[in-house]
């Protein structure tokens, strides 16, 4: 299982758009079932305006062709189109890690 972690440096009070549309993308690339598990978070500390996106997907490969499918998908062309318009972040950044073990806690 590879960890997918992107993350991205808002500009200034624009974190929640950045965020509604991770959640917007999630909904229409749902059915590819690519993403096993996946979380949207902000920063309580560090740089301010961070959003990160992490995902687990079972392969490098069925992940970019994922995002191939994605940035053809008209469905998303209008967010793509509005983001080169009036772009929400500054920087973005990702990286590839894999997952040797996984331990969830019980409560």
């Amino acid at each position: 299982m590879i960890l997918v972690r992107t993350e991205f440096q808002c500009k200034p009070g624009r974190v929640n758009e950045v965020v509604d549309q991770f959640k917007a993308m999630a909904d229409s690339i749902d059915p590819q079932r690519v993403v096993k598990r996946s979380r949207i978070m902000t920063d309580l500390s560090g740089k301010f305006d961070t959003v990160v996106l992490e995902s687990e997907v079972e392969s490098l490969d069925a992940y970019f062709a994922m995002l191939h499918a994605a940035f053809a998908n008209p469905d998303l062309e209008d967010m793509q189109i509005a983001a080169s318009e009036d772009p929400l972040y500054q920087t973005g950044q990702r990286q590839f890690y894999t997952i040797e073990a996984t331990y969830d806690v019980e409560a």
